[in-house]
This record gives structure tokens, C-alpha cells and sequence, in this order.
């Protein structure tokens, strides 16, 4: 009687059965707790990574050769091309001028395109140049040959009206009376001459030259 009161005595305590079966599977379930508390103690006490110090010099580098490139902008624009060769003097290590530059790139300060608009409309303007002496300057800020094709095509392309106007801005009252009275045509060669070392200087083709000058003198004199 004892023993079947036992069975349902256990039968009959679901509770009692529980802790017996917790009771089995605590030793794996405290290795695993051990294990865990382990793993979390040595993650804890992993000495941590400090800054990268030449990390940080870097970025100093770079930001400090992002704001001289910033200064040269608020003067004027310019193309890409001069501002590497600012960084080229300034001998700035090639890793730093290239994360400089393509940050002012990103930033959207870079336009070469806009740059050699902008130039050839205002050295046309304020400089009377043609277009031989506007290409040598592009050129030489490193502009690439189809942005400066565009900029020379673009806007007011006619040289030869620009050669003529500078021409006629350059015969005063007196050269247009001497030129109307003189025999011997001494005052015409020696204006032909000035003119046409003006002309060279400002770019314009010599035949372009010699046309222009030949026609506005002759009709100067008339």
C-alpha cells in the first residue's frame, strides 16, 4: 500500500516532478552560465583601442589643406588643375592633396566646365584676347581641350568683329587726321606696327591681324 501511495503521491504532484527534472539538468545549464560569464569577463576586461594617433594626423592634414584650398576659392574660381599645383608647391604629401581634392570635389566647388566659361567670357570682355591667347591660358591651368573648345564656341564667337573693335578703340582723332593728311605714309606703317604687336600679344592669327589692321586704317584715312 505504501509503495502505490508513493507512484501516486509523485503522480500526483506535477510540481515535485518538475524540480526533479530541473534537478537532472542543472549541472549543463550552470557550465553553461559558467562559460558565458567568462566569455562576458574577458570582453569586459579586453583592453580597448585608443584613437589611431597617425589616423589623427591625417585628418589634420587633410583638413588643414582643405581650408587653403577653400581660401584660394573665396578669391575666384578655379580649375582643379591649379589647385594641385598650389598643393605640388606647398609640397603636400600625394595621399593628403588627393583626399583634399576629392573632398572639395565632393563638396561641389570643383567645375572646370563653368571655370572655362567664365574665364573666356570675362578675359574676352575686360582684355579684348582671341581665342589662340584665351586657349594658352586654360592650357596652362591645366583645363581639358574639350572644356576649352566648348568655352571658346560658346557666347560671342566672333574674332574677327573682337579684332576689328579692338583696333578701332586703339585710332585716336590724331592718328585718324594724320592718317587723312600725311604723303609719305610714314604715321600708317608705324601705327601698322604697334597694332599688330598689340594684335599678337592678345592672341589674334597674324593673317586676321594684317586684314583687320590693313582695312580699319585704310578706312581711317578715308
Amino acid at each position: 500500500m505504501a509503495h502505490r501511495h508513493g507512484i501516486r503521491s509523485g503522480a500526483g504532484d506535477p510540481q515535485g516532478a518538475g524540480a526533479a527534472l530541473l534537478a537532472q539538468k542543472d549541472p549543463a545549464e550552470g557550465a553553461v552560465r559558467e562559460r558565458l560569464e567568462r566569455r562576458t569577463r574577458q570582453i569586459l576586461d579586453a583592453p580597448r583601442n585608443g584613437p589611431d594617433p597617425e589616423a589623427i594626423e591625417r585628418e589634420k592634414a587633410v583638413v588643414h589643406e582643405c581650408r587653403y584650398l577653400m581660401r584660394l576659392l573665396s578669391m575666384r574660381r578655379r580649375s582643379a588643375g591649379e589647385l594641385r599645383d598650389r598643393l605640388d608647391q606647398r609640397e603636400v604629401p600625394a595621399a593628403i592633396a588627393h583626399e583634399a581634392m576629392a573632398r572639395i570635389e565632393r563638396a561641389g566647388l570643383l567645375d572646370d566646365t563653368a571655370f572655362a566659361h567664365e574665364w573666356v567670357q570675362q578675359r574676352r570682355t575686360l582684355r579684348a584676347l582671341g581665342d589662340e591667347a584665351l586657349r594658352r591660358e586654360l592650357e596652362d591651368r591645366r583645363v581639358a581641350a574639350a572644356d576649352i573648345d566648348a568655352a571658346l564656341a560658346a557666347g560671342e564667337s566672333d574674332e574677327e568683329a573682337r579684332c576689328r573693335d579692338l583696333v578701332r578703340s586703339r585710332l585716336g582723332d590724331r592718328d585718324r587726321e594724320r592718317l587723312r593728311t600725311e604723303r609719305d605714309g610714314s604715321h600708317r606703317r608705324r601705327l601698322s606696327r604697334r597694332l599688330d604687336a598689340l594684335l599678337t600679344r592678345k592672341g589674334y592669327p597674324g593673317d586676321l591681324a594684317v586684314r583687320v589692321i590693313a582695312g580699319e586704317l585704310r578706312a581711317a584715312a578715308e
